[in-house]
């Protein structure tokens, strides 16, 4: 019989260098936390950037159909021509921006492939990233499996969480190549301003940078804020690279698809390589994207009056206990800054999947700057949400008691 216990596998053994910048599961707080949910079935999960309002149901219909018709087959790795003519048509509606669907459009495997695309077509060894931290984890992973090192931009809660120019400037070298702006961000749900942006595109433009722009929480904003793609600035298109999807603006996070776009040249050469990796993305959920865009868009002011709402009593909640934050533009979560506790974040989360069946991850997941923080989303229906921030309540006490 195979020995099933020894401490630590060949195969463990001979991982490449590259991935033990990855802590995998029994390392990982996000791991960690979901198996401690696990033990307790009064969890009210409020961590998981997934939303929980339905797929509107012309988007399922469309998904349905095409596995009746038998649309069950690979499509073209780039995607199905319609499906790539939509997304240009939304690109040129929405941010103004040109893009020849035949020529200058991949879909994606969700967004996430298209991350990882873009890190392992652009990235050699010891190239650097630039990126605002605290950031979402699959930047980090994705650079250091392509070979590449991510170089933190720190960002303030004083300011906004707003990646400046002058803080990137500061962090290029010679092994720079690629600057990744996201907005609005996961994890701060930060909006970059118009003002941002063009400190940046000035910034790339006098480096000779590309710009990886990550636009998936486009269509989730609130109040005034405006959502403007740093690709549509003057002379920034052709060294930009627009990665969105579908999984938040229309709740369709299983269905696996997004999409890049970038300069002829680029998207041609990136085409076999996204090949390599899923051969091409489902064919039911592409013509569930293609309803998405081609359909009825009224579900968006519903689901922001929603989220708006729900937004709107966490941050109230908030204010009561004296936890400070960044007020959203973008997403749907709280970057909240739980220093006053009195313990690490980790802990503090720990703490409040152990004690109070609430599920939220820590800032230290996020990056060392990510410290003192957590990520809290508000996607929970209004009356468990209320629950949620009453134990939130308690467990913010009692640490505070306890420290």
């Amino acid at each position: 019989m195979a020995t099933v216990n020894q401490e630590t596998s060949r195969v463990r053994d001979g991982m490449a260098e590259r991935c033990r910048h990855i802590p995998g599961a029994a390392g990982s707080p996000f791991f960690q936390l979901l198996k401690l949910a696990e033990s307790r079935d009064d969890v009210i999960t409020l961590g998981r950037g997934e939303p929980d309002i339905p797929t509107p149901q012309h988007i399922v219909d469309a998904a349905k159909k095409a596995l009746d018709d038998g649309f069950t087959t690979y499509t073209n790795p780039a995607g199905m021509p319609a499906l790539r003519e939509a997304i240009a048509e939304k690109f040129a509606r929405d941010n103004g921006l040109s893009y020849d669907p035949a020529q200058q459009i991949i879909v994606t495997t969700g967004a996430q492939e298209a991350l990882a695309v873009v890190m392992q077509t652009l990235l050699d060894p010891g190239d650097e990233v630039l990126l605002a931290a605290p950031y979402y984890m699959a930047y980090a992973g994705n650079i250091w499996l392509a070979g590449g090192v991510p170089v933190e931009v720190p960002t303030l809660e004083k300011q906004d969480f707003q990646m400046l120019g002058s803080e990137v400037e500061k962090r290029i070298t010679d092994r720079t190549k690629l600057l990744a702006v996201v907005s609005p961000s996961n994890p701060t749900a930060a909006g970059l301003s118009r003002e941002t942006l063009e400190g940046l595109a000035a910034v790339a433009q006098a480096h000779d940078l590309i710009v990886l722009t990550d636009e998936l929480y486009e269509k989730v904003i609130y109040d005034d804020f405006e959502h403007a793609s740093i690709a549509s600035l003057d002379g920034m298109q052709d060294r930009s690279i627009v990665v969105n999807g579908f999984s938040k603006a229309y709740s369709m996070t299983g269905f696996r698809v997004g999409y890049m776009a970038g300069p002829t040249d680029y998207i041609q050469a990136a085409v076999e390589p996204r090949h390599s990796l899923t051969i091409s993305s489902p064919t039911p959920s592409q013509y569930a994207a293609l309803a998405a865009l081609t359909g009825p868009q009224d579900h968006l002011v519903e689901m922001m009056e929603e989220y708006t709402r729900r937004r709107n009593t966490m941050a109230a909640a908030f204010d009561e206990l004296g936890v400070t934050y960044s007020m959203p533009r973008g997403a749907f979560y709280f970057w909240a800054n739980v220093s006053g506790a009195g313990v690490p974040s980790m802990e503090f989360c720990t703490r409040a999947v152990s004690d109070h069946g609430l599920l939220f991850f820590p800032g230290s997941m996020y990056g060392e700057s990510g410290e003192g923080y957590i990520r809290i989303s508000f996607l929970a229906p209004r009356e468990q949400l209320d629950e949620a921030m009453h134990r939130f309540g308690r467990l913010y006490r009692e640490c505070q008691s306890a420290a």
